[in-house]
């Protein structure tokens, strides 16, 4: 069987000439009655393992190859999969901050942020009046941590981890940091590299910072958790790993692993300076190799995600527990930037095809069903459903009163449970609207402008040979019939007009809704202060970056290095 097969799922509505409407929105309440009764289900609370990885392309993960490569080590990721409920339509945004915003918000992208803002920016992240899920887990009785990267938005403590919900957090705020030190990379502090990137709960993450390798810091922070957690109150845990974005660092042990690996290419030093970002430290002689250092890295972080089920086992929570695995968009291709592989999917991070934005996912965990075990399913779900989701399993309303009295858009998550579980056949979302220029309805995807990368990668990318095709990437339109061609080989665009004009018109139409975050805060800076973010973490947080904005008695204080923001609570 080939891997487009395994893709391909059911073949419904495959020629039909109707495009299904968009589902109700969770926001009005007429999905409630069938949401919050988890009780029906003959489920208590469970506990909730979210793992959100960084820049995992669908290639790279074991279980979505059909034979086992020796460059692909994800044993712990295959076996949860294989116990679990393989995804092979779970959609995401194709950059890192609108899914980070859409999962912990329940909004579609389109509905709180298609950015890849600066976290010193105000309106980058999630609007200060939406309801975080874990606010809701909270709520719900649930206790709540967070590790690893955060990247949806910093500038009040209410954007961070603590404020949306997390009863404790160990991370970073933006897109990418060093992985030894947490240095900050990638914000408006960048050319200050004595800056750190690390935060934890509600002050600076002083007592960690540069001790260690941040994924194994992650689970440290995770195992501790668990072992001392009270099994009998549900536990919310969200890990978020850095890996597998650049800088690609790792501990020479791991990339040792791999050595025997050939054709390989170093494109990826142009994102991982060797003098600022090296592979490992403690040996500064280490060979830039793109593959094998992003297999070392996917490696790594499945040995971190298997301790942390390990450690729910032998606690005994896990036949209470419901994991579920995604990646944050699909992995980058560019060749200055990583070595992830999407094949045979088309493209990668930042375009529209399904290498961008279908993910690597499954759900796992012993609150699963026997029947559905060791099963697929290919029926659409986004990554913003699982809020609605865990909201249902919780037994609280999904609606959002915060964000309704602020008149912001309302939670889009639907209830993904009932069709997880097979006591329905279909998913509860038809349509996901991925853009302005790309909306997917059932089987079908329409593509209205150009969009890259476009190219096919193969089973082994990047290599000494490769090269970054610039095939035709939709710039007269694109229609693809994604069940029977996920790898979107076909252009029906020409074929089907009658689906090209439907579609086109109900985009216009979701068009009208669509909505960035604009918020814009007092900083509790000096008024001379060009930038409050760089300015606070010298002046305030001792180096470390953090939350610059609504800060009560911070403006114009003295130096108080590491002080926690004492003001704020939840």
């Amino acid at each position: 069987m080939t891997i487009a097969t395994c893709l391909q799922g059911s073949k419904r509505l495959s020629s039909s000439k109707s495009i299904m409407a968009l589902p109700c929105p969770l926001g009005l309440r007429c999905w409630l009655p069938f949401l919050f009764a988890p009780q029906v289900l003959g489920l208590e609370k469970p506990h909730i393992l979210f793992v959100l990885v960084d820049d995992l392309g669908w290639a790279d993960a074991g279980f979505n190859r059909a034979e086992p490569d020796p460059e692909v080590v994800t044993p712990n990721l295959n076996s949860l999969a294989a116990a679990g409920i393989h995804l092979r339509r779970h959609y995401v945004h194709s950059m890192c901050t609108p899914t980070r915003t859409s999962v912990q918000s329940g909004r579609l992208p389109v509905h709180v942020n298609t950015r890849l803002g600066d976290v010193c920016d105000d309106d980058t992240g999630i609007p200060y009046n939406m309801t975080g899920v874990a606010e809701k887990m909270r709520q719900a009785g649930y206790r709540t941590h967070f590790a690893g990267k955060w990247d949806a938005g910093m500038s009040t403590p209410r954007h961070s981890p603590h404020g949306r919900g997390y009863d404790t957090s160990l991370h970073y705020f933006s897109h990418k940091n060093d992985f030894y030190n947490q240095g900050n990379m990638q914000t408006c502090c960048e050319s200050d590299r004595s800056i750190v990137d690390f935060w934890r709960t509600d002050r600076a993450a002083s007592d960690v910072n540069g001790t260690d390798y941040s994924e194994f810091l992650y689970r440290n922070e995770l195992l501790s958790i668990v072992q001392q957690h009270d099994v009998s109150l549900p536990l919310f845990l969200f890990y978020a790993p850095h890996v597998a974005h650049c800088p690609l660092q790792v501990p020479e042990r791991y990339y040792n692993n791999f050595s025997w690996m050939s054709d390989d290419e170093d494109q990826c030093r142009q994102q991982t300076v060797k003098s600022e970002h090296p592979i490992d430290p403690s040996n500064l002689d280490l060979e830039y190799k793109c593959r094998q250092q992003h297999a070392a890295m996917v490696m790594l972080m499945d040995e971190v995600v298997g301790d942390v089920a390990s450690a729910l086992k032998a606690r005994g929570m896990w036949d209470s527990t419901l994991m579920i695995f995604s990646s944050d968009n699909g992995g980058p291709v560019r060749l200055a930037e990583n070595a992830a592989n999407n094949w045979p999917l088309r493209g990668g991070k930042y375009s529209q095809f399904e290498g961008g934005i279908r993910a690597a996912a499954f759900v796992s965990g012993g609150v699963l069903p026997p029947q559905v075990l060791g099963t697929s399913k290919g029926g659409i779900i986004h990554i913003a459903d699982w809020y609605g989701t865990l909201c249902s399993l919780a037994g609280i309303d999904a609606f959002d009163d915060r964000a309704a009295a602020a008149g912001l858009p309302p939670v889009d998550s639907l209830n993904v449970w009932p069709y997880l579980t097979g006591t329905s056949a279909r998913s509860p979302r038809s349509t996901v609207p991925v853009g302005k220029s790309c909306l997917i309805s059932e089987n079908w995807k329409l593509i209205t402008a150009a969009t890259q990368p476009g190219f096919w990668q193969g089973p082994r990318f990047p290599n000494s040979s490769s090269v970054e095709l610039q095939a035709p990437a939709c710039s007269g339109g694109c229609l693809f019939d994604v069940e029977q061609d996920p790898t979107e080989q076909v252009n029906l665009y020409q074929e089907r007009p009658d689906v090209v004009e439907s579609m086109s018109s109900q985009l216009e139409e979701l068009k009208e809704a669509f909505f960035e975050n604009n918020d814009k805060f007092v900083k509790s800076c000096p008024e001379n202060v060009i930038n409050c973010a760089c300015w606070l973490a010298h002046h305030r947080y001792g180096g470390f970056l953090g939350p610059y904005a609504l800060l009560d008695g911070l403006a114009d204080t003295p130096d108080k290095p590491g002080l926690a923001i004492a003001s704020f609570s939840i």
